[in-house]
């Protein structure tokens, strides 16, 4: 089959990677296109690829071989960018945010009613190897039924100063990391969301946008995530953490999971209640055999997560594209991570959301 012939709208850091790992796989994709506000950037791009290079996104939209356009432009633009590039007859990939505002999630909602097969979202860290390593011991069952799911994105201590702490461009951690946590809370879970509670602060950021986001998910199957992003936390906790009913989980550095549980073979025998009090010294339940298992695994596959995802989601999209294979990244799904986070905003009034 034919390569499929792309073009990359805003050419930042984001942009240029998409750009770079697309076209790695040489089979599958070809860039022939890309777009940004600044000269310097196109010319670049130009200069490195061989490709055509705009400054003007009704140009680059007209581009002729173009099939497929990546939208990485401001977060604010996203909706609007692809409204206009599906109009063109492209197939979207609307990088995260996919919406920032209300209005924005109304109109997206159109859009995929319209274009439902040609509109892709970039949730790629649902291909994150730790998060996929971890979804495979608990489809095992080792671990019995999950009740507690802690996912942290805790980066560094430190005071950021750039666009993405502007609520006016769209900034904050909800709408940078939130998309990719939720996303993965909900995979998790499994089941529609009957319960959301948040509480977003501004610590350290320099503008005045959110830099230290907490949220709660309960799932109608009772299985709770419990989510943490912030740019505020010196010591930073474990990436997850999996509680479940014969054993648990932790995935501290997204290189090794730490296991405990009850082994397989093993049932844990018949015990009864008793309303009498306990014996002195014992009776509290932690004299029992559990026969416990504990290792550690490593994830797999090894790399560089930043690489591996961008791989993992041009492989995908190219099968969804030339051979119609379902594209693992439902778009009820992905509309559903930007239902939760309009929730979580209107839990928190005290930031002046757009």
């Amino acid at each position: 089959m034919s390569a499929i012939k792309f073009g990359v709208c805003g050419l930042g850091r984001i942009g240029i990677k998409h750009a770079r790992c697309f076209s790695q796989e040489k089979e599958k994709y070809e860039l022939v296109a890309g777009c940004d506000r600044e000269q310097e950037r196109t010319s670049e791009l130009r200069k490195d690829y061989g490709c055509a290079a705009y400054n003007d996104f009704g140009e680059f939209l007209r581009n002729p071989e173009m099939e497929l356009t990546i939208i990485a432009t401001r977060s604010l633009d996203h909706v609007n960018n692809a409204k206009q590039a599906l109009a063109a007859g492209k197939y979207v990939l609307l990088e995260k945010p996919i919406a920032v505002t209300s209005d924005d999630f109304k109109k997206l909602k159109k859009l995929d009613r319209k274009y439902s097969s040609r509109l892709f979202f970039l949730h790629n860290h649902r291909f994150e190897p730790s998060f996929q390593s971890i979804q495979k011991i608990i489809a095992s069952g080792i671990l019995g039924d999950v009740q507690m799911v802690k996912i942290r994105r805790h980066h560094s201590f430190r005071r950021r100063g750039d666009w993405q702490t502007l609520l006016s461009c769209g900034g904050g951690q909800l709408s940078c990391w939130g998309p990719h946590i939720i996303d993965q809370a909900l995979q998790f879970i499994h089941a529609p969301v009957k319960d959301i509670w948040s509480n977003l602060k501004r610590v350290n950021s320099l503008g005045d946008a959110d830099d230290h986001v907490k949220i709660m998910l309960v799932g109608e199957n009772g299985i709770v995530a419990d989510l943490e992003i912030s740019d505020s936390v010196a010591l930073a906790d474990a990436y997850c953490t999996i509680y479940g009913s014969r054993g648990s989980l932790i995935c501290a550095d997204e290189k090794n999971i730490q296991l405990k549980f009850i082994d397989p073979k093993h049932q844990l025998p018949e015990r009864r209640v008793s309303p009498d009090l306990p014996p002195p010294g014992g009776g509290l339940g932690a004299d029992e055999d559990f026969h416990w298992i504990q290792k550690t695994v490593k994830v797999e596959p090894e790399g560089d997560m930043w690489e591996l995802v961008e791989f993992e989601i041009a492989r995908h999209l190219y099968s969804a594209i030339r051979e119609n294979v379902p594209f693992p990244v439902v778009n009820a799904d992905a509309l559903e991570v930007v239902r939760v986070t309009e929730a979580v905003k209107k839990q928190n009034p005290h930031f002046n959301w757009l």
